[in-house]
């Protein structure tokens, strides 16, 4: 708008000038007008190019600015997308149109191996199941999906086609290490079976039981004996399914702990005064010998812990005496239950937490132990922050030592 009001400006001086020369006839005048209007005219057009310039050089350094604004955002899109793939979690691998590997991320070697860019991917020295689905995801462009194993861990391999414009343009392959999750459906499926196990035994029991009361020429003492025994499997199932709850309890993430702070020595005598009866029964000895602390610890969890480990020291001691102490140990408070019963193999020190295990299943089925009360207890003191431990020795006895945090 500025540079055509200049050129305006020169056209009307040019044309008054013009017309002063044609009506005025006065050479010096006329020689004087035109020697002004060359002069204005030159400062005009020095002025004009001058701001052209200036113009000019300022749109040369606005687009430059925005060039390099936009090489900068592409710079950090790029770091953050390196950044972003690297910490991804999962294996990223990008092949282009012409089968070229573009980018792969750290997790994706880590899982598979050395692979180098800019390489035909059929050159790719890797495992043959990557290869393979590498390949297939290049040659079919759809999506892709496929689970695989490598040295031992399990992967989930997705690709996806790439497109532009309806044209092929390359496949981006993921790969999501799911060894925990096959661990946790194949650990789900034996839980499954081992609970159908568990259950099954005293319903068979009960059913056969209750078939054969139903029997003509059945005695008075044979439908006692029967009903009780109706009684006990129905306690066995009683037992399992309360410690199936409770292991569903411990098992979830968000459950939390009631903690409050509780004298130890008051917790022991309490849980040994709610088994008298047995260890009366049983005619042991029990000897407790605790330095008293409070612990900040869920009472009723710890209670039950105490009661699982001394029920079993009196399930599987037939002789003897059980001995329960209880010290400060630098940090940590140790609680040691010990008894004079059949002892453990080695071999079974780490089976017992495990769950349904049991050392001696015949006197387990005896005693209507569900299998799971050490298993329970492990958990409910690691959730503590605590460790529990075993030591035994064939016929000479078993200590449990538990940990807990002072």
């Amino acid at each position: 708008m500025n540079i055509n009001r200049e050129y305006l400006a020169i056209a009307v001086g040019y044309l008054l000038v013009i017309l002063y020369i044609a009506f005025i006839n006065n050479a010096v005048i006329n020689i004087i007008l035109v020697l002004i209007l060359l002069f204005v005219h030159l400062q005009v057009y020095t002025q004009f190019k001058k701001r052209l310039s200036q113009e000019k050089d300022t749109s040369v350094n606005k687009l430059q600015s925005r060039l390099e604004k936009t090489k900068r955002l592409q710079e950090e899109m790029a770091e953050r997308f390196f950044s972003l793939s690297q910490s991804f979690g999962s294996g990223l691998l990008l092949v282009d149109e012409d089968g070229i590997i573009q980018y792969v991320n750290t997790d994706m070697t880590n899982y598979f191996g050395e692979i180098e860019l800019d390489q035909d991917y059929q050159k790719v020295h890797t495992v043959d199941e990557l290869h393979e689905f590498i390949n297939k995801a290049y040659l079919i462009e759809a999506p892709m999906r496929k689970q695989v194993r490598h040295q031992g861990r399990s992967y989930d391999l997705i690709s996806t086609p790439i497109f532009e414009a309806n044209i092929f343009k390359g496949a981006l392959i993921l790969a999501h290490d799911i060894t925990a999750l096959k661990h946790a459906e194949e650990y789900q499926k034996r839980f499954t079976a081992d609970v159908s196990h568990e259950l099954r035994t005293p319903l068979s029991a009960i059913k056969g039981f209750g078939e054969i009361l139903s029997r003509d020429g059945i005695s008075a003492d044979e439908q006692a004996e029967f009903i009780q025994l109706i009684r006990k499997e129905a306690d066995r199932m009683e037992i399992l399914l309360k410690d199936l709850t409770e292991i569903s309890k411990l098992d979830r993430v968000d459950y939390e702990l009631e903690k409050e702070q509780v004298s130890i020595q008051s917790l022991i005598e309490e849980t040994v005064g709610v088994l008298k009866p047995r260890i009366k029964e049983k005619q042991l000895q029990v000897h407790v010998d605790i330095e008293d602390v409070n612990l900040d610890i869920d009472k009723n969890r710890m209670k039950q812990v105490l009661l699982n480990i001394i029920k079993n020291a009196l399930s599987y001691t037939d002789e003897g005496s059980i001995t329960i102490t209880g010290n400060k140990e630098e940090n940590r408070y140790k609680i040691a239950i010990s008894d004079t019963g059949i002892g453990i193999k080695e071999e079974d020190f780490d089976k017992i937490f495990k769950r349904f295990y049991r050392v001696d299943k015949a006197r387990s089925r005896d005693t209507g132990g569900s299998g799971l009360g050490l298993s329970i207890s492990k958990n409910a003191v690691m959730k503590h922050g605590g460790t529990i431990h075993v030591s035994s020795a064939l016929d000479q006895g078993t200590t449990f030592t538990i940990y807990l945090p002072l």
